[in-house]
């Protein structure tokens, strides 16, 4: 083997080491027993629990994640034991997101209508308003109660850490 081998050799085995300890991290793990939902969240992550203890919802970025305890923080850390939490919300954010923009859309439509018939001197409230107007806040409050799923963990999810290291 020549010097400059040994180097490049050298050199790789150094570089897998450091990014091994750069890159570990913990993992949040919302599973269902004996089915194929996972939902995986990170230190970063926005997430809205359900606390059993203290029948609280918490709303907000996941700060930390430890053995038995992950801690939710808004304004400061608010720490929780994973035993203590009793449902996991799963949030869809394109159905959230289809949600208000047909919310919106259906407002707009009902403001154009109703405009439109002002200026025409037609009577204002027709059933075309109701229909077009209705059809989407419709449409919008089926995908806002649909952009959310609650994982109860008395009903079979199942919370886990995973610590995964490359090394």
């Amino acid at each position: 083997m020549t010097i400059r081998t040994m180097k490049k050799n050298l050199l790789l085995l150094l570089f897998y080491f450091i990014t091994g300890c750069l890159f570990a991290q913990k993992t949040l793990l919302v599973e269902k027993l004996g089915g194929s939902g996972r939902y995986y969240y990170h230190s970063g992550d926005i997430m809205k629990l359900r606390v059993s203890k203290l029948d609280t919802i918490l709303i907000g970025r996941l700060w930390a994640i430890h053995d038995s305890v992950i801690s939710i923080s808004e304004l400061r850390p608010f720490d929780v034991r994973i035993k203590d939490i009793g449902s996991v919300y799963k949030q869809y954010a394109y159905a959230k997101k289809f949600g208000k923009y047909a919310a919106i859309g259906s407002v707009t439509f009902f403001a154009i209508i109703t405009f439109n018939h002002l200026i025409n001197h037609q009577q204002v409230f027709s059933p075309d308003v109701f229909i077009v107007s209705g059809a989407f806040l419709g449409a919008s409050l089926i995908s806002l109660s649909l952009s959310e799923k609650r994982c109860r963990t008395d009903r079979g999810w199942k919370i886990k850490v995973l610590d995964i290291d490359v090394n």
